[in-house]
Formats: structure tokens, sequence, C-alpha cells
């Protein structure tokens, strides 16, 4: 390959100085004067059956235009990204604290709020559950009486995993580690609320949704049979999006629905966003997880079995949490990665997922990965302990190598991309590890070092994944191109736009990536699973080689008289191999083309090799490659108040090749610093449905003051079928994060603690307890 000049260069993003500067435009930036405001009536009780509404009051409020109820929807009262079961208003009973008994809108905010609180509503409280384990048991209420998809009662999915002899493992096995873990709930936190501006079209019929989402195609999917329109008519927008997590696959329905049907009611256009208590209690949270983990090792520390079963709180609807089909669900993926970067060859893993009275649980960074690592990189140091062996050589003597499978029976392979050694052997150098031990400290301060290893699948295994763009050269040789993916951070645009540079051979400044938009791009799939530079930079190539082989070719036709392959393009110019000196300017060659009728335009597509995920036993390929890490870090435990500050963290991944390394690093420290808040601090606590801690007075997320210096090392193994060899990056870094701080913890005081957030409350109690045992013992 020649030296590339544009891709793998450190280069600004694309949209930082309108970010810095403030002049970017977010979806509230663009409220008007006359637009209405829509209020929601949020169901006070999270489990209970609507006896009565009375809006009266609300609707004879002076400066309310509409009111609706249930009764009022203009088409399908249910919507759901995997399957339709939540209600836009709901009718017959409340099922979590964020179901709208009814919708209004108004001509200020003001009034809205006002004649919110005017609307009456008898109910019969029925039981709440918090708890998934107590919710799948016999005899208890369910929360949904009818569900479409729901296995049975209120347990939703189980999807199962079965390979080799796992019986026979235990049986023969020198050592066996069991043990339960827990993780909790926790808030997305993007910086930008959930909004959404509906504005109907008296042209065609239809409405236009503008609203930050990581799905515009699949919001269009989902929410046309809501407003009783034909998908063509709905036009879905995404402006710049100031996070999202994965949050905002879900909570764009959900403000997008309510100022939808009122924009169709009214005829005007509607202006809905959620505070940010609304957020907190309305909106998909990750999904906590009660795993029992049980692991079966020889003398050596080779792992030679394990039986795995995770529970997860589904909260009140599927969003996506455990459809069997299509095969890219949490559940499904808690199975997928239960033995993390290891060859195991005997597994048994069940998870079910289950209705609770909680928020929805939905995507959120990692996507199911972060629970099943944790679980397992938490074993694998109590494997190392009970054995008497050396923390790395154990992950070492079972990680996954080329030729080795995973638990799903895929083969890995060389040629895809397979960094995890030189990740481990990059954190272990920078920290070193091997030559400065880490002091234990005096007083009342511990000391302890932990690692944590992991893979993580880029793309969702879907069987219709893949993606498409539209990309059109203009006459003075810059390039348009339009992406159904969504820019809400993470620099892919900048991204897109430097393989674009890289491939036509004109400045980055020449390239423009557009915003999400159904109406001027192509379904790109969405922004979720660390597959849009990738799939996405993949169509990108696609086109651009293209578009690049009939610009060769004008160019060899009318202006060289030579054979194409005796052409090159770059620096702005197309030239001869070997002759500079005799080019023409690459806009000159595109005007040319013009002129002589070839098309400037083209639609670039790629699609992964077929994702495979078989039921009956959760076995094949459902990535078509994966990225892989080491997470290590150093903490200090004060043991008389209990608290934990993370002191180092370090951090290698393999991402293939860094596209934008500057990005890439970003991505690393954003996932660095999410996995240290949910590690020690962030947890959304429900009682009887009803949340404790909705606002950041409350739920607490780290600053850059409980955060060490985040260091991150990119390594590059590439994928053969990247971008220029390109792996996932966006969710892999929050992966090893946890494991790697309990781990520490662990070092630090000499035991484990297997339930995170590590707060100062959980971890004194912890000490306590372990004083008053041992006590009793002696």
């Amino acid at each position: 390959m020649s030296i590339l000049t544009t891709v793998g260069q450190r280069v600004p993003r694309t949209d930082a100085a309108a970010k810095v500067t403030g002049q970017a435009r977010y979806t509230a930036d663009m409220r008007r004067h006359d637009m209405l405001i829509a209020g929601v009536c949020f169901a006070p009780h999270p489990h209970a059956c609507i006896k009565k509404i009375d809006v009266s009051d609300a609707e004879a409020f002076p400066g309310v235009v509409a009111v609706m109820t249930a009764k009022d929807l203009p088409g399908r009262n249910a919507y759901g990204l995997l399957c339709p079961d939540k209600p836009v208003i709901a009718d017959m009973k409340t099922r979590y604290e964020g179901d709208p008994v009814a919708i209004l809108a108004a001509e200020t905010e003001e009034v809205a709020r006002k004649a919110v609180e005017l609307v009456r509503v008898e109910y019969e409280p029925l039981p709440v559950y918090d708890d998934p384990r107590e919710a799948m048991e016999d005899g208890a209420t369910l929360i949904h009486e009818r569900h479409p998809v729901a296995e049975r009662g209120n347990l939703l999915t189980t999807v199962a995993l079965d390979c080799g002899d796992v019986e026979k493992a235990f049986a023969e096995a020198a050592v066996v580690i069991e043990n339960d873990y827990e993780t909790p709930m926790v808030e997305h936190c993007y910086l930008e609320p959930d909004v959404c501006i509906a504005e109907p079209n008296p042209l065609t019929g239809g409405l236009t949704l503008t609203s930050p989402s990581q799905a515009v195609y699949a919001t269009r999917r989902n929410l046309a049979p809501v407003f009783g329109i034909p998908q063509h008519k709905l036009h879905v927008v995404s402006p710049l999006v100031g996070g999202g997590f994965g949050g905002k696959e879900d909570s764009t329905l959900d403000v997008c629905v309510v100022a939808g049907v009122l924009a169709l009611k009214t005829g005007r256009t509607v202006f809905f966003e959620l505070n940010r208590e609304e957020i907190f209690r309305t909106t998909g949270k990750r999904h906590a997880s009660y795993i029992r983990h049980r692991l079966a090792a020889d003398a050596t520390g080779r792992i030679t079995g394990m039986d795995i079963r995770f529970v997860l709180d589904k909260g009140a609807y599927v969003s996506l949490g455990g459809m069997k089909e299509p095969f890219h669900a949490v559940t499904m993926r808690t199975v997928m990665y239960a033995a993390g970067p290891y060859a195991v060859p005997n597994a048994r893993v069940r998870s079910h997922s289950v209705f609770t009275n909680h928020p929805y649980s939905c995507a959120f960074r990692g996507f199911g990965a972060p629970q099943a690592a944790y679980a397992m990189e938490c074993q694998m140091d109590e494997l190392a302990h009970r054995l008497g062996l050396d923390l790395v050589e154990v992950r070492r003597r079972n990680m996954l190598r080329a030729g080795d499978r995973t638990i799903t029976g895929q083969v890995m392979l060389e040629s895809r991309g397979l960094g995890l050694e030189e990740c481990l052997d990059r954190v272990l150098e920078r920290m070193e590890w091997s030559s400065r031990p880490v002091a234990l400290g005096t007083g009342p301060i511990r000391r302890g070092r932990g690692l944590g290893l992991f893979l993580y699948g880029t793309g969702v295994p879907m069987l219709f994944e893949g993606a498409s763009c539209f990309a059109t050269l203009q006459l003075d040789g810059t390039l348009n191109i339009n992406v159904g993916s969504t820019e809400m951070g993470q620099g892919l645009t900048t991204a897109l736009a430097q393989i674009a540079s890289e491939l036509l051979g004109i400045p980055l400044d020449d390239v423009l990536v557009d915003i999400s938009d159904t109406a001027l791009a192509p379904d790109s799939g969405p922004t979720v699973g660390s597959r849009s530079v990738v799939l996405v930079g993949n169509a990108v190539t696609d086109a651009c080689v293209r578009l690049r082989e009939r610009l060769l070719d004008t160019a060899a036709r009318y202006f060289f008289q030579t054979d194409v392959r005796n052409l090159e393009i770059g620096g702005g110019r197309i030239f001869e191999s070997g002759k500079p000196e005799r080019s023409r300017t690459f806009a000159e060659v595109v005007l040319k083309a013009f002129n002589t009728q070839v098309p400037l335009s083209v639609v670039g597509s790629w699609y992964p090799p077929q994702a495979t995920f078989r039921v009956e036993d959760g076995q094949g390929n459902p990535c078509h490659a994966y990225s892989f890490g080491a997470h290590g870090v150093e903490v200090e435990v004060d043991v008389e108040t209990g608290s934990v500050s993370v002191t180092r963290s370090v951090l290698a991944c393999d991402v293939g090749k860094a596209i934008n390394p500057v990005n890439v690093e970003g991505q690393m420290e954003g996932g660095a610093a999410q996995a240290i808040g949910w590690s020690v601090m962030e947890e959304s606590i429900l009682e009887r449905g009803v949340m404790k801690n909705a606002a950041f007075h409350n739920y607490l997320i780290p600053t850059s003051r409980d955060l060490p210096l985040l260091e991150s090392i990119i390594v590059e193994h590439p994928n053969e079928l990247g971008p220029f060899g390109a792996k996932g990056v966006g969710e892999p870094p929050i992966v090893g994060g946890a494991p790697a701080i309990r781990n520490a913890v662990r070092d630090a005081l000499g035991f484990p603690i297997n339930a995170i957030p590590l707060t100062a409350r959980q971890v004194l109690l912890a000490i306590r307890t372990r004083e008053q045992c041992q006590g009793g013992e002696r």
C-alpha cells in the first residue's frame, strides 16, 4: 500500500471549530416562538390499573390547544425498536413511572406545565417488582398480561449457548470457582437532553421530525404506524447530537411520538423537550445484571469449562433487551461475550431477560459486553488466587489466538486482527508491572492494581447488517457524501471524510459529510455497535473507488492518451506515474467527465459476511471481526472511609487501523472515564419502581477531579475487511475498566467484593463485615 497522506493522520475534527465556539446548532437551538410546547402527564404509580382519566380542566385552561389520551391517537398505540410493546399513551395500566397517561400542546411552556397538573387520573395500584429474580418467579403478578413475544410470565426471553461437554469438564476439574456478581442499572448522562421538533407537511400530508437520533431510519420505520402515515411521508432529520451512548436509539422515539401525534392533531409545529429529571425517570438505562458464574480449570490454570447464568433487569419494555430474532439484542450479547477473550472448550450459558417496573433497559455503550466481561475477568483473578498463580500468566495461558474458537464456535483469524497479547504487553510495559510492584501503603490507605482484558465485535450481529451512502462530485472538484448514520461527538464525519480524501487524492477540506437525513441519505444503519467507521467507511470506500475509476478513465482517454494503469491520483491532481510534471487538476478532470456524460454520483454499499447465531445452541459467527484490549489500573482504598480512588488508568485497544488517532484516543479516554463512573459511583436507585436519585446532585458521575490521567495506547492489527484495516473502537474502551478496578480493590484489601459500584458505603460495609467474621472465627 502506498504511503497514506490523510488516513492515520491527527487532523482536526471537521466540526470542532463550530462546536467549541458555540456556533453549532443542535435541535433545541432550532426552536421558534410560533411553536406549540408539548407537556406530558407521567404516571405517579409504576404499576397500576387506570380506572378513570379526566382531562376537562386541562382542556379548558387558557392557552391549551389540544389534550390527548389513548383514544385520540391517529394510529397504532405501540412502538419499540425490536417489538412494538411500549404505548404512546397508556390506556389500561401503567408499567413504570415513565408511562404517559395524557399529553397536551400549549402556547407556552408555563401553560403546558400548569395544564399537566390539572389532569386527574384514578389508579388502582398493583404489586411493583424491583428485582428481576422475584419478577420471574411463578405466581408473580404479570407486568404484561398479553405481551406479543414474552416466553412466559414476566420472562421476556432466554438466550442459550452450549458447546462441548460441560458436565465432564466440571467432574474432572482440579478447581472450580463459583461466585455471584452484580452490576447496576445506570443512566447514560448524555449532555444534550432528549428533544424533538415535529412539523406537519401540508404539501405531502406527512410529517418532519427533527431530533437527535442514533438511527433515523429505525425511527421512521417504528413511528410511521403510530402516526398512521406511510414511511415515505415521514421525514426524519438528526442534526448534531450531543452524546447518546446507545440511549438515543430509544429516547428519540419517546419524544418524537409525543411531538408527532400532537403536531398531527393540531396542524402546527410542536416542540417537546424532556427536562433532566424526566430523562432520569423515563428514558432507557443500562441493564442491571445478576450473574452466577462457575468456572472449571486444571491445575495449571487452563480453563476447561464454564457454567453461567445471567438474569437481566429488562425494565418495563423490550427495547433491545432480548428477542431471539433478530439476533442483536443485549441478552444475546451477554451470551456471546460470556467467556471474554479466552478459549473455553466447554461452556453452558443462559441469559434471562425479565420484565420489572423499572425504566426500560436499552443499549448502553458496550451492549451487554461490560456485564459479561465484569464477571469473567473477576473470575480470572479468583482462579489465579485459588491456584497461587500469576494473574498475567493465567490470562496468557487462556487467551484466544489464531485458529482458536470462541464459545460460539467462531474461528479467530489473524487476517481480521488479533492484537490482544500486544495490548496486554503494552499495558504491562507502561505500568512497569513486573519491575515496580505497587506498595500496599501505610495507615488507612491501601493500594492495589488490577487488569481487565476484553474483546468486542465490530458491528451488530444481524442478518441484514450493511450500509450505503451517496457520493456526488461537484464541478469544482469537491465532494459531498450523505450517510444515514449519525455524528454524535465520536468524529464519524471526520473519519469518513479522511477515507474519501485518501481514496480520491483531494484535500480534506474538499469533502463534506452531511448530517443524517432520511430525505438526503440512504439507510446506513444505526450508529451503534462500533459499526459506523467500518461499515459506513466501507460504503464510502466503495463509492470513492468507483468515482476514482471513472475519473482515471476520463483522464487517460482525454488528457493523457495512455493506459489507465499508468495514472496516479493525489495532491488534488491526476498525473502519469513517474512524471508528476504531466498532470491535470482534479477539478479539470471532473469537469471533463461531466461534459462527456460520465456520472458523477454513485451509491456506495458494503455488507459484511452474513452473521450466524443458532437459537438452539448459540453457535455461529456473529461478527466479522473483533477489537481487543487490556485495561490496567491502580487504586487507593481508604479503609477508614471506604473511599476508592483510581490513581492510574492505562488502556490499550487493538483498533485495526486508527483512521484518526485523535478521535480514537478521545473514544478511549471517554470509555475509560465512563468505566470508572460505572465502577465506583454510578447507580440508579429505585424503590418500588420510583427513582430516588433523578438529578445530578444525587446521581454522581466522575468529574475531572475524580479521574486520573487517562493513558491510551493505540494498537493496530489490521482487519482485512475494514477500510484501511479499521475495526470498531466506540464501545470497546468501556468494557475492561470495571473488572480491572474491582480486581485492584481486591488486591488492595486482600479479599473480593463482587458487586459494583464500589461506593464508599459498600466498601466500608464489606470491610466491617469481614472484620466481624474474622473476629467470630478467632
